[in-house]
């Protein structure tokens, strides 16, 4: 079996047309965190509910439970059955799951907490994948059944919307037939962990506290970093070491792309600033790579163009003259976010 295991990485409007829908699974939050904490659980919510309401794609079903899918030329079939790879966010395992379905514009991600060290607040990623190819039948028929398999599998494991995480490749053979393949899966479902040693601010109607690092703003990041900001192969199309290239994030980066993205190129680099989505506040991007004590983040308009530049369809990011606001209302994202007092995110 071949895998892939990618790294762990209130809206005020006039109208949402949200088509995404973000579950938060606890699962393996086996220490109890979350459950333990209605703060968390609340503030995580949120975060998630702020960031399925500006992305309006529909995603596709992934169906059927077993992730399998067939082609056939005659009398021969070729076969692909897939898993879903993710790290434990509590444990910090492996885990495969061989059966796993998800509803249309349903996106699940399961959250944990453990003792990640090293200032690290959070880890986040989209889950990697498992495949394992079967075949039987003729191997003149062969090259005709991978290509019914390998289409069968791409329009559902890309789920027709949001990036491509990951492609797996080869060559299949039957009998005299060696045939090549490349099957692409996109987003199946995100892992997040939180360190739970840090200083939270887990209140996110109030201000953050002195000392404390807001679990909101973390959220928010790691969530992003699930939905594929930072690595994957859409990700990768879309930059050249630290350049970004991608059309909408160079525009709302007032047209340069150059050094938009840190050394590690996971995010967006320190210092650059944008104006919060549907409001007027600047604020540096909430992908920057860390994030001060006493400190909160809201989605800004940067964060929502790199989006759209990741194959999400989003809400447009509206002229000032077109809507009104009293006030920032968010609520009131394996790649980290470290602590500074500054705290670095992942």
């Amino acid at each position: 079996m071949k895998r892939v295991l990618l790294g762990l990485l209130a809206i005020t409007a006039l109208q949402s047309a949200s088509a995404l829908t973000i579950v938060v699974d606890y699962t393996y939050d086996t220490d109890n965190f979350f459950g333990s904490n209605a703060g968390a659980s609340a503030a995580l919510n949120q975060a998630a509910s702020d960031v399925s309401a500006v992305i309006t794609s529909s995603l596709g079903a992934l169906t059927p439970s077993t992730l399998s899918f067939s082609g056939v030329n005659g009398g021969t079939t070729a076969t692909a059955d897939w898993s879903v790879n993710f790290t434990n966010p509590t444990s910090g395992g492996a885990i495969q799951l061989n059966n796993f379905s998800a509803a249309a514009n349903e996106y699940r991600i399961f959250v944990g907490s453990r003792s990640i060290g090293g200032g690290t607040l959070g880890l986040g990623g989209a889950a990697g994948a498992g495949l394992a190819l079967g075949g039987a039948g003729s191997d003149g028929e062969w090259a005709g059944a991978i290509s019914q398999m390998q289409t069968a599998s791409n329009a559902v494991m890309t789920r027709g919307a949001g990036p491509v995480i990951g492609v797996i490749a080869g060559n299949a053979t039957l009998g005299a037939s060696n045939q090549a393949y490349s099957l692409q899966f996109g987003l199946l479902a995100g892992s997040l962990a939180f360190d739970n040693t840090t200083n939270w601010q887990f209140d996110h109607t109030i201000g953050v506290g002195e000392g404390l690092f807001d679990f909101y703003s973390v959220a928010l990041h790691e969530i992003l970093h699930s939905l594929g900001f930072g690595s994957g192969v859409t990700w990768n199309e879309n930059h050249t070491g630290t350049t970004w290239t991608g059309a909408n994030g160079v525009a709302a980066n007032n047209g340069s792309g150059s050094g938009l993205l840190s050394a590690g190129q996971d995010h967006v680099a320190s210092g650059v600033f944008s104006e919060v989505f549907m409001d007027s506040q600047s604020q540096v991007s909430v992908m920057n790579p860390s994030i001060a004590a006493g400190t909160r983040r809201y989605l800004t308009d940067l964060d929502v163009a790199m989006l759209d530049d990741l194959g999400f369809s989003v809400l447009a990011i509206p002229e000032p003259s077109t809507f009104a606001f009293s006030a920032v209302v968010f609520g009131a994202g394996l790649i980290v976010w470290m602590r500074r007092t500054r705290a670095r995110q992942t």
